[in-house]
């Protein structure tokens, strides 16, 4: 197709330039034509013409045929690009220059628009994520905002709870800013205080401080230590209104981010009666750390006297009262007796004759109160006949009186006296002595009843003994006494000195079970003789076992012929297995023998007894209990 458009433009192309050149020619040799033949070359020159019209209208029509026919192929692919969005991969040729240019015209904008449309794409696509990307974030702004909105409505509650807290919290909740100065006052300043809000608002803290605190506290040091080490509480005297003064607990919180550039919030917090309480707290359990103490004591007391010194030692040197007095009732007597005293209002000459003569009929015991009276110190001598009227009575202020009672039946007075008032608290740790001081004093009479009854029979016991050898009476007593004067010197308790006495009387016990003819002998004893000797000891624990008789008085009797080197009988114990008590017992039992005499001996003399002792120290006796032995003989004690 191309190459029959190149071939019909060439033919009109060639078929013009010859009708111009014609035309031309014509017209330059028109007077050569006319000469020559003129008549011919008017006809040839009038024909030329129309003819050279004709191709040359030829070749416009054929020109602009070829011309629409390109122009409609530019203008189909243009609609296909347009429609379909192609491209001219190669420009449309036709058989005119303007018409190529056109195309390539068009394959340039086709290009342009190519490139700009993918530019386009991509752009809308980067367009399309960013949508997507502001779609999410508007979902999570949106989330977000629900989530702020929701935020927003639990502080609004919680400010109005913490407003509504604030408000009605008992303790003063203050603000504070850098300088001290208070910003904010809770209404409970009124109530703690007595001072109202605006009366302490913009004043420095320390104008609400007592006088006696005041030079204690410093602001600046305290916003240290918050800075340092975050909340900090502080116990301190405030002052109200009337400046007295008010114990408070204070916690100081730092405030971060305030718009009023409030620096400090104080939680203020009465704590006058909480410190009351644990004052009286503190105060029950030292006195109920010294009835525990007082309860030790007299279950270790062995005597009396002890016990009522305990008794009235602790009313006035523990507990602190003014002055103490513990009476006993004699149903012989008409006065109650005074047993023990103590105080500091006894120091003055003459104060304790005027307890002397309390009769056990005084209108003030005649209640029966379990519990006590108390009485005011005019009181005193009226309820109680004393011997007379009290001098400086004003000296103590009241006086608690307790009727000791067993049975019913009237057993002793406690009578305390105190400087102040006495409180509730104090009467019940006196009750409970009072009472405790009753029983302890019942049992240890009853106690030193059935010892009294114990060692009588006893005594009838070793004496049942003696009385078979007239050489070894005496002796058991003899031993017992030795053995006490040891443990006295040594320092041993009064308890472990007694269980001694008891072991001393007792050590010898096991020999009634000894048939005679061995225990009287005369001469040497056989081997069989001293093997049944070796015996009573054993004998002696059989028969002191079911007595209830304590476990160191038990092992004095069973050991007391075993030795400091482990020779002895009848177990062969050494001194680490047999304590002092043996050892002792030992001792004593053998001085007394060396120095009586028996009826295969005479008695040996004081010196060689000495002597003895010395030698067989550390091998049969102890060393230490032959050195203070020794002590004593040189002494004189022991006789």
């Amino acid at each position: 197709m191309q190459r029959k458009n190149k071939r019909k433009s060439r033919i009109i192309i060639v078929c013009v330039v010859f009708s111009l050149f014609w035309a031309v020619f014509s017209l330059l040799k028109a007077d050569f034509i006319w000469e020559l033949y003129n008549k011919h070359a008017i006809r040839g020159f009038i024909l030329s013409v129309p003819i050279a019209s004709i191709l040359i209208i030829y070749y416009f029509v054929t020109y602009i045929r070829f011309l629409n026919n390109d122009l409609k192929k530019s203008n189909r692919y243009i609609r296909k690009i347009i429609e379909e969005n192609d491209t001219l991969k190669e420009p449309v040729e036709s058989s005119f220059p303007v018409v190529d240019s056109i195309n390539r015209s068009i394959a340039e904008l086709s290009e342009i628009r190519l490139r700009q449309l993918s530019e386009l794409n991509h752009k809308t696509a980067q367009l399309n994520e960013k949508n997507t990307e502001l779609n999410d974030a508007y979902m999570q702004l949106e989330s977000s905002f629900g989530q702020l909105q929701a935020a927003l409505e639990q502080l609004n509650d919680s400010e109005k709870r913490y407003h509504s807290l604030v408000i009605n919290i008992p303790d003063i909740v203050l603000t504070l800013d850098k300088q001290g100065i208070i910003t904010y006052a809770s209404r409970a300043c009124k109530d703690i205080l007595s001072f109202r809000r605006p009366d302490i608002v913009g004043r420095p803290f320390k104008f609400i401080i007592h006088d006696s605190c005041a030079d204690s506290f410093s602001f600046d040091a305290l916003i240290m230590d918050i800075e340092k080490g975050g909340e900090q509480r502080i116990n301190i005297l405030l002052r109200r209104k009337d400046n007295t003064a008010i114990q408070t607990e204070i916690k100081f919180n730092a405030i971060i981010d305030s718009p009023n550039n409030d620096c400090v919030q104080a939680i203020i917090r009465d704590v006058t009666e909480q410190k009351h309480m644990e004052n009286t707290l503190r105060q029950n359990n030292h006195r109920l750390e010294i009835l525990n103490r007082f309860s030790h004591k007299l279950a270790s007391a062995m005597e009396l006297s002890d016990i009522y010194r305990t008794s009235v030692n602790t009313v006035t040197n523990e507990l602190g009262f003014y002055g103490c007095i513990y009476f006993l009732m004699d149903k012989s007597e008409r006065f109650y007796k005074i047993m023990e005293y103590s105080g500091e209002y006894f120091n003055k000459a003459g104060r304790i004759d005027q307890f002397l003569y309390i009769n056990r009929n005084a209108k003030a015991l005649s209640y029966n109160d379990y519990d006590g009276i108390i009485l005011d110190y005019e009181q005193v001598p009226k309820y109680l006949v004393m011997n007379d009227s009290i001098e400086d009575a004003s000296c103590y202020r009241q006086a608690y009186i307790q009727q000791l009672r067993v049975g019913g039946h009237a057993s002793g007075l406690f009578i305390v006296l105190n400087k102040s008032f006495f409180i509730e608290e104090e009467l019940n740790i006196l009750r409970s002595i009072g009472h405790t001081t009753l029983v302890a004093v019942e049992n240890t009479m009853h106690l030193i009843e059935s010892k009294n009854n114990f060692v009588q029979t006893i005594d009838a016991l070793i004496a049942a003994i003696e009385a078979k050898d007239q050489y070894t009476r005496g002796h058991s007593q003899r031993v017992s006494s030795i053995a006490v004067k040891i443990a006295d010197r040594i320092g041993m308790t009064k308890q472990q000195a007694e269980e001694l006495r008891i072991a001393g009387i007792l050590h010898d016990i096991g020999k009634i079970g000894i048939s005679d003819r061995i225990l009287l002998k005369k001469g040497p004893l056989t081997k069989e003789e001293y093997e049944i000797i070796k015996k009573h000891p054993a004998i002696s624990n059989r028969i002191l076992y079911p007595i209830g008789l304590s476990d160191r008085i038990l092992k004095a009797v069973a050991f007391h012929h075993e030795r400091f080197d482990g020779k002895g009988y009848p177990f062969g114990l050494t001194n680490e297995s047999l304590g002092l008590e043996p050892q002792i017992i030992a001792v004593a039992d053998a001085y007394d023998a060396m120095t009586s005499s028996r009826p295969y001996r005479g008695a040996l003399s004081y010196e060689n007894a000495i002597s003895e002792l010395k030698n067989n120290k550390g091998s049969q006796f102890h060393p230490g209990i032959v050195n203070v032995m020794l002590q004593l003989l040189e002494e004189r004690e022991i006789i």
